[in-house]
């Protein structure tokens, strides 16, 4: 019988009914240990609420795996084990199939001492919550008094759920009595001892009935205490199976009968089923277990009952659940907790697991590896220092390697992991003094391409230059090509357009032919690749490049070079007229910086943000932007910070603001020339020079033309177009501004040559567009031809036509490629001026 609680059970069944369109909501119940939480969530659940319920428990004895607090949960939505999962699927993937699969009815999620919830599992939580998508969803939580996280509370903040509050009192003494009552004593003054604790009072009970003489004192006792009298009243066999079930991860009931064996406290050393059926029955009359589905009916008991076992039992009793396990994972968390114990075998099934884990949760997979430190184990070094490394822990990365080859040098994967722990923290002069005292004949491929990062992305003269490697003729899969990577960056870098190119056009033949497992170890140079890119107008496909790399990254756990990735395909998504991608990618790279410790990445993101503000946002967003970047400070990469420098000084030039004049001297070689000169342009038009500014503008011209960029040329032939504007010189300027949009279309840079464009409007007269029939096109090429002519944006057509916006963006360029028109405004004038055609059988739209 349910005693107490009525008002609170009402509320949450009022409180949880819910509808597909119904927006999302979550009711936090709190109280302290032992209240009513568990009991109030069991009832509801035993009412039969109309819509889907999933409910988890997660345990306080931690597993170490990944979404392990919500397993069942998560296991129910995606139909697979969630071992398989976790190998499979990178954490974003499975956020977004877990939101998929409660869009398609409304559901109600129960989590008991969510306050237990690994990281993992409470940021799936709390990505549901910050989603103001998300609909038909009832979150119901269950915390100890002040224990509900502030990330949860922001993240309901973000999506604007409701939040509903049931707040779980002491039970009333007439309640407190009914219940006393229930199991068995009746006594006023344990009511007055229990403090209207629905467990305290049961645990009183039971005590009060197996040994009054403990309850004469009528002094003030703690759960605790209580538990222990507990168990000790219990008979041997009784309290064995108690054992057993309080075992984390839980043990399956066909294993219970060899753990119960094992303790030899059964008369005969085989328990029965009918043995073990009477032993759980004796359990359930004393409220701890539920006999029917052989449970230990509250966390605090289970976690008492796993305390109340001798080391040793505990030991011998995980070893045996272990070899039950239904996986790796759920293996591995049970030998986890053998600590000295393990044997060799052992350890290595932990490593392998955790190098699972890695890749959904790195501090998962280190808190699993560190229960094994006090055994020698190579392999498990390896795994701890990579997954300390991707958790943004470089400097205990380095002290776990280092202390693993006190008496021999590191090589190999332990060199190469050493060295990027230097050069996270900004060492990278003692990474190379690391690879010079070994000597490069013995240097392995990893290491190699480590060292090429190094020399490319720190611009210095070592004695151990690693471009000495860079051969023509190395055939190993994805370090070849890596490496030609670099070589193509390292040339641009200096300026050097002619050889960067060549370079990068067989680096890029090399990437797109890698498989997912040859490009894994060389991730680090898809950030390269990405700069080649944009250096060189290859915007698109560096796009897709980079985009791949994320995509391997966020599924293998390479969560290291994600800050990069991210901030480089930004850059690539601004000319690609992306730019509301481009803010988002901003934000993630400075999130994923902040939480990696890469704190270069962040100058560098704000940088992107700020490229991406003209045009799109006030005068005003774009001050706090340039702020913000001028606060950041400058990245250690020296290449990087002359980027920062570069942008910070045309920012302030343009806001009117003392300007750093040295970010915009020009190098004999110097990649940047072209933005320098129309830098220099800018500060010369503020000191009301336009001769000077035009000569400028012609300079940052001839620079594109000496280098074949096109996209260079046209920065600098619409500047030069502004100018000839103040100068009221409008056919030049109308000429140049049409000359630019050609120019930009080129070089595939659609937002600049929609700037242009506008420009040419602006100017006062509308590109020249031949009457082209639309026959040409295909029906899907004309019916987005019509969207486009109706204003929808690429977004909108690909929900409308069931396309990618990528595929609707590859269909607008094809259009305008067939019909020689320039512009999506070009298609809409042609369109209205044409009435082009419907072929037999398509509706027009």
């Amino acid at each position: 019988m349910f005693i107490g609680r009525r008002d609170e059970l009402d509320r949450l069944i009022t409180h949880a009914e819910t509808s597909a369109d119904a927006p999302h909501r979550i009711i936090l119940i709190e109280g302290p240990i032992g209240i009513g939480k568990t009991a109030l969530v069991g009832e509801f659940l035993r009412s039969g609420p109309p819509q889907r319920t999933l409910f988890a428990r997660p345990d306080e004895i931690a597993t170490n795996i990944p979404l392990g607090g919500i397993r069942a949960i998560v296991e129910d939505l995606l139909h697979a084990d969630l071992a398989l999962l976790l190998a499979q699927r990178a954490p974003r993937a499975l956020q977004r199939d877990v939101r998929d699969a409660l869009s398609s009815s409304p559901t109600v999620l129960m989590i008991d001492d969510a306050h237990w919830l690994d990281d993992p599992a409470a940021e799936l939580i709390e990505g549901l919550l910050a989603d103001p998508t998300t609909t038909g969803l009832v979150l119901v939580l269950c915390f100890r008094t002040g224990t509900v996280p502030d990330t949860l509370l922001h993240a309901v903040a973000r999506g604007g759920a409701q939040v509903h509050r049931i707040g779980l009192a002491p039970l009333a003494d007439d309640e407190a009595a009914d219940l006393l009552r229930q199991h068995g004593a009746d006594d006023d003054a344990l009511v007055e001892l229990a403090g209207g604790n629905p467990l305290f009072l049961r645990l009183l009970a039971d005590a009060a009935r197996d040994a009054p003489a403990r309850t004469d004192a009528r002094e003030p006792l703690e759960i605790g205490d209580a538990l222990r009298g507990e168990f000790s009243t219990l008979d041997a066999p009784a309290l064995t199976l108690l054992h057993a079930l309080s075992l984390t991860p839980a043990v399956a009931p066909a294993a219970l009968a060899r753990l119960v064996r094992m303790d030899g406290t059964f008369s005969d050393g085989s328990p029965t089923d009918d043995a073990l059926a009477d032993a759980a029955d004796r359990l359930a009359r004393r409220g701890l277990i539920d006999a029917d589905e052989l449970r230990i009916v509250h966390p605090f008991i289970r976690a008492a009952a796993y305390r109340h076992m001798r080391a040793g039992a505990r030991r011998r009793a995980h070893r045996l659940a272990a070899e039950s396990a239904s996986d790796l994972l759920e293996r591995a968390s049970h030998l986890q907790q053998l600590g000295s114990h393990l044997t060799e075998d052992e350890i290595q099934t932990i490593v392998d697991a955790a190098a699972i884990v890695t890749s959904t949760s790195p501090r998962s997979s280190i808190a699993m590896l560190m229960r094994t430190t006090r055994i020698p184990h190579r392999a498990r070094d390896l795994g701890l220092a990579r997954a300390l490394l991707l958790d943004g822990r470089p400097v205990e990365a380095e002290r776990v390697l280092r202390e693993a080859h006190v008496s021999e040098q590191p090589t190999g994967e332990a060199l190469s992991l050493l060295m990027q722990s230097l050069r996270i923290q900004g060492r990278p002069d003692e990474a190379f003094e690391l690879a010079r005292d070994i000597g490069a004949a013995t240097l392995a491929p990893e290491v190699i391409v480590e060292l090429a990062t190094l020399a490319v992305m720190h611009d210095g003269d070592y004695e151990i230059d690693a471009r000495a490697w860079l051969r023509e003729d190395d055939e190993r899969p994805g370090h070849a090509t890596a490496l030609a990577g670099l070589r193509a960056l390292s040339h641009l870098r200096v300026g050097d357009l002619d050889r960067g190119r060549e370079a990068y056009r067989i680096a890029k033949d090399g990437f797109e032919t890698l498989t997912a497992s040859e490009l894994l170890p060389v991730l680090d140079v898809v950030t390269a690749m990405g700069w080649c890119a944009h250096f060189l107008a290859d915007f698109d496909d560096g796009a897709r490049l980079v985009e791949r790399g994320i995509r391997l990254a966020e599924s293998h756990g390479r969560f290291h070079v994600l800050p990069h990735l991210y901030l480089i395909l930004a850059f690539l998504c601004i000319p690609l007229d992306r730019c509301a991608e481009a803010e988002e990618l901003s934000e993630l790279a400075i999130a994923a910086s902040e939480k990696y410790n890469w704190p270069d990445a962040v100058p560098l993101a704000l940088t992107a943000s700020l490229v991406a503000a003209p045009g799109r946002v006030s005068a005003e967003e774009f001050a706090n932007r340039h702020r913000r970047l001028v606060e950041a400070g400058l990245p250690q990469i020296l290449w990087w910070r002359r980027v920062v420098r570069l942008f910070i000084c045309r920012g302030s030039i343009v806001l009117g603001q003392p300007a750093d004049l040295e970010a915009l001297e020009i190098d004999r070689h110097d990649i940047f020339a072209s933005q320098k000169h129309i830098g220099l342009g800018e500060l010369a038009v503020a000191r009301g020079d336009l001769d000077e500014a035009l000569a400028h503008a012609e300079a940052a011209i001839e620079w594109g033309r000496r280098a074949d960029h096109p996209s260079q040329i046209g920065h600098g032939t619409m500047f030069r177009a502004q100018l000839r504007v103040r100068q009221g010189r409008m056919a030049d300027a109308l000429a140049d501004a049409r000359e630019a949009a050609d120019l930009f279309d080129r070089a595939g840079a659609v937002l600049y040559r929609r700037f242009a464009e506008a420009a040419i409007a602006r100017f006062g007269a509308p590109t020249a567009e031949e009457d082209v029939p639309l026959d040409a096109l295909t029906p899907r090429e004309q019916d987005v031809a019509e969207l486009v002519a109706d204003g929808h944006t690429n977004r909108m057509i690909a929900e409308r036509l069931h396309l990618s916006p990528r595929t609707v963006e590859s269909h607008v360029a094809r259009i305008l490629q067939k019909t020689g028109l320039r512009s999506r405004a070009g298609i809409a004038r042609h369109l209205d001026g044409t009435q082009p055609s419907v072929p037999p059988g398509r509706p027009a739209q």
